[in-house]
């Protein structure tokens, strides 16, 4: 298939990319073309700014795809034009979204967000409110397109290519000794690895995935327990401070359980591997 992946440069959008060209697909990655992908003459490359209406209409003028992937939407107005754009240049979208787009809550289900009874009424920038303007996203992208939609929604994502440093954060304070903080160190939080991130999204591909649907490991693991496997592997305890403070708040600090449903995943034929299994691997 001749597939585009907008992003597709780094972390899991990097491992999508690699995933997509190892099954034989052609593949174009759209981005801004700042940094090194690594794949040579491997891939096809469009250098745009995909926030830019007519660098992005340029840049894929007289061009079509039967898969595009969309790494990079963060609100609103990116996610209409981009419908705006490819109506027309694809018939099936995967939207990478984030479980931002649910409140806290146990046990998500997909419907708990549902883009048909959104009402949007003043558009925000994911600078402003990052689920918000997650959640503008997907309702642009439903609301507009003519294409077969997949909507991904994301947990935290773990992988030691995270250029985030959230997960390095944790193993740097635990060596050295320095005090985190969580707001709940007993709450329970989904997580998904780069690797299986990468690899259901690609499989997506096949699958014709429609609406939303939820990709995690299949059960959420307490923070508590969490530390707990960091602490093991690094051979020091935690020092847990009580009161937050800038430079000691946990990037996945959260005051209550929030981990979503993965039964359409499930039945969708993917299974997410355990947290207790791949998170001591990380730090081999």
């Amino acid at each position: 298939m001749k597939i585009l992946i907008i992003g597709g440069n780094r972390f899991f959008g990097k491992k999508l990319a690699g995933l997509l060209i190892n099954q034989g697909h052609e593949l174009t990655l759209l981005n801004r073309g700042n940094l090194d992908d690594g794949f040579d003459d491997k891939v096809l490359r469009l250098k745009c700014d995909r926030t830019n209406e007519q660098d992005l209409k340029n840049a894929i003028f007289g061009k079509q795809w039967d898969v595009v992937y969309d790494q990079v939407c963060f609100d609103y107005r990116t996610a209409k034009m981009a419908t705006e754009i490819f109506n027309g240049k694809t018939s099936y979208y995967i939207f990478t979204s984030s479980q931002s787009v649910y409140p806290a809550g146990q046990n998500i289900y997909e419907d708990e967000f549902s883009t048909e009874n959104y009402k949007l009424e003043n558009e925000v920038s994911g600078f402003e409110n990052y689920a918000e303007a997650k959640r503008q996203a997907e309702y642009g992208l439903w609301k507009h397109s003519d294409f077969l939609l997949c909507r991904v929604r994301l947990p935290i994502v773990i992988g030691n290519d995270d250029y985030t440093n959230r997960f390095n954060f944790h193993v740097e304070r635990i060596k050295n000794e320095q005090p985190i903080y969580f707001p709940n160190i007993n709450a329970k939080m989904s997580f998904i690895t780069s690797d299986f991130a990468a690899q259901a999204l690609a499989s997506f591909s096949e699958k014709k995935i429609e609406g939303a649907i939820n990709v995690a490991s299949p059960l959420p693991i307490s923070l508590n327990r969490f530390v707990g496997i960091l602490e093991d592997r690094i051979g020091k305890k935690a020092i847990l401070s009580s009161h937050p403070h800038v430079d000691q708040n946990s990037p996945y600090g959260a005051e209550e359980d929030w981990f979503m449903n993965c039964d359409k995943l499930k039945n969708s034929g993917l299974v997410g591997p355990s947290i207790e299994k791949w998170l001591p691997q990380l730090l081999l």
